[in-house]
């Protein structure tokens, strides 16, 4: 998630406004935090951590109560949803220790898959329809529909063309629908982008993107880490990966 870093006049950092919310999303007021820490890294959470006082100017802050676990936060300047974590401090019960993760990433960790196989010992079945990565014509044989039946809040919201029909095995059993994500990211050289921001109607986004990190070639089809000009046909005419460099 790219950050941007506002700053005053005088050179001095402004503060990013948090909103706390519950799990719709329905907002109930501003947090006042101090202390504020925040870590990102490509691919995976963003990770915030602030303190929040019990008072402020000597009066009690209003939603000191309903500052809880796994209540949610919307950061206005990143156009980011979190889902949080409260701690007592344990020097200052008048000061709650906040951890925040990027909502996509903390709810689909928090989903968890079983028995399902894509491609494997499910050939066996007299209904058995070669699965690829995506189809949304054909939801039963689409790799990214059958896991996420358990995420029905989530959807789908782009798929680079030149990965969509790859076909793979995969066998999920006990793991996170998010490290499933990862498993899928490793062995077709992709990656998921989550959509933690806000619709056009003010609502949580909760959307999943998936671009492919390898270059594919319009002309011939072929698809590698390459730039520039296809290396199998010599054509121009290519779609570079995700990303630059």
């Amino acid at each position: 998630m790219a950050v941007r870093i506002r700053f005053d006049n005088t050179h001095n950092i402004i503060p990013p406004t948090f909103v706390l919310a519950n799990r719709s999303g329905e907002k109930y007021g501003t947090v006042p935090a101090s202390n504020i820490r925040y870590g990102d890294s490509f691919n995976s959470y963003g990770e915030l951590s602030f303190d929040v006082y019990k008072y402020q100017d000597g009066k009690e802050y209003h939603l000191w109560n309903k500052l809880q676990n796994f209540k949610l936060l919307w950061c206005r300047e990143y156009n980011t949803w979190f889902e949080i974590t409260v701690a007592i401090d344990e020097s200052n019960d008048l000061v709650k220790n906040i951890e925040a993760k990027s909502l996509g990433e903390c709810e689909t960790s928090q989903i968890m898959l079983y028995g399902i196989e894509i491609n494997t010992e499910d050939i066996s079945r007299d209904d058995y329809k070669p699965t690829i990565l995506y189809d949304p014509n054909n939801k039963d044989a689409s790799l990214l529909h059958r896991i996420m039946e358990k995420a029905p809040n989530y959807k789908i919201s782009h798929v680079d063309t030149s990965i969509k029909t790859i076909q793979r095995t995969f066998s999920f059993d006990g793991i996170s629908l998010y490290d499933a994500f990862q498993e899928i990211a490793k062995e077709i050289n992709c990656i998921f982008i989550f959509n933690n921001g806000v619709t056009s109607d003010g609502k949580i986004a909760r959307e999943i993107n998936v671009y492919d990190l390898e270059s594919y070639c319009l002309a011939c089809g072929y698809r590698d880490e390459f730039s520039h000009k296809c290396p199998k046909c010599g054509s121009k005419s290519i779609l570079s990966g995700y990303g630059n460099e």
